[in-house]
């Protein structure tokens, strides 16, 4: 698969210098790039984990109901398979 991004003068010169300076000599800059895509992503997963545990914390109750189970404290600990399995369904 390939990406391609465009960016406008001041944004690709502003990469160019960035790059400069926090690329090791020894990694190309399609591995470089690779590893900023990546990053990137990773980040944003455990970022949108964090809000959906936060909001599952949050609204709790609704949650139990489906089979999530919360410490005493009201951490997400897990949740009940046994309960949580089964059809699924969708409203529209």
């Amino acid at each position: 698969m390939k990406f391609q991004l465009k960016l406008n003068q001041e944004e690709a010169e502003a990469f160019r210098n960035f790059a400069n300076n926090v690329k090791p000599a020894d990694l190309s800059m399609s591995d470089f790039v690779r590893s900023i895509f990546f990053n990137g992503v990773r980040s944003l997963e455990e970022q949108l984990t964090q809000n959906l545990v936060q909001h599952m914390e949050e609204n709790r109750d609704q949650y139990e109901a489906s089979g999530f189970t919360f410490d005493a404290s009201g951490k997400l600990t897990g949740v009940d398979e046994a309960t949580a399995s089964g059809a699924v369904e969708v409203v529209e």
